[in-house]
C-alpha cells in the first residue's frame, strides 16, 4: 500500500483502499501552509479527485487533471443535467471504473475537517485572536462530528440486533437557507463564501 492507515476514519480507510500514497502529508500541508488557497471545501474535492484518478487509472486509463475533474463535477454536481451525468457514468463503467463504489468513497469537508483536526493534529494557523470565521467552522464541525459519531455507534449496534444494515456512511449536513432570496447552503460554504449571492455587489 502506499500510506499505512494513519486512523479508521473514513478519510483514513479510503487512503488507504485506493492506494493514496503521501495524501495525508498533502492534505495537511494544504491546510497549514497554504490556508489562504485552500478551503476545507476544496479540500474534500481534492481528495475525491485523487480517489477518481487511483480509479481510473486501476481500470487502466491515465487521465489528464481535466479529464478528472470534469468527470468529478458529472458525479456530484447537482448543476450537470442526468443525461451528462448518465453519459459519464456509462463512460467509466465501460472503462471498468466501479462508479457507484468511487461515489461511496468521496467525503464530506466537515469528514476532512475532522480527519485533519482528531487524526492528523493539525490546525489552521491564524492571527492571535484567530479568525471568527475559523472559530465559527471549528465550534460547528465538532458538533457536526460528535453526532455522526453518536449516530454511527447507534446505528451499528442495532446493525448487529435489530436493523437490517451492512456496510453504511453517516453524514451530518446543517443547512442555512437566506430569508432574502430563498436559496439554501450548507453552512459550512456559507462560511466559506462569506455569505449569500445575492448580497454581493
Amino acid at each position: 500500500m502506499g500510506d499505512t492507515r494513519v486512523c479508521d476514519c473514513k478519510v483514513g480507510r479510503v487512503a488507504d483502499e485506493f492506494d493514496l500514497a503521501g495524501v495525508h502529508e498533502s492534505l495537511a500541508e494544504r491546510w497549514v501552509r497554504d490556508r489562504d488557497d485552500y478551503s476545507l471545501r476544496e479540500l474534500a474535492r481534492y481528495f475525491d479527485e485523487r480517489v477518481l484518478t487511483a480509479a481510473m487509472r486501476e481500470a487502466g486509463e491515465d487521465p489528464l487533471g481535466s479529464e478528472v475533474a470534469s468527470a468529478y463535477d458529472a458525479l456530484t454536481d447537482d448543476a450537470v443535467s442526468s443525461g451528462e451525468r448518465v453519459q459519464v457514468e456509462n463512460r467509466l463503467s465501460r472503462a471498468g471504473v466501479d462508479v457507484d463504489a468511487v461515489r461511496e468513497a468521496f467525503v464530506s469537508h466537515q469528514t476532512v475537517h475532522t480527519h485533519l483536526r482528531e487524526c492528523l493534529d493539525v490546525e489552521k494557523e491564524t492571527g492571535p485572536e484567530g479568525d471568527p470565521t475559523d472559530r465559527a467552522k471549528d465550534t460547528l464541525f465538532a458538533l457536526q462530528s460528535r453526532t455522526e459519531a453518536v449516530t454511527e455507534s447507534t446505528v451499528d449496534s442495532l446493525a448487529n440486533s435489530s436493523l437490517a444494515l451492512d456496510d453504511f456512511d453517516v453524514l451530518v449536513s446543517v443547512s442555512v437557507t437566506c430569508a432574502a432570496c430563498g436559496r439554501s447552503y450548507d453552512v459550512g460554504e456559507l462560511l466559506d463564501r462569506g455569505g449569500c449571492t445575492c448580497k454581493e455587489p
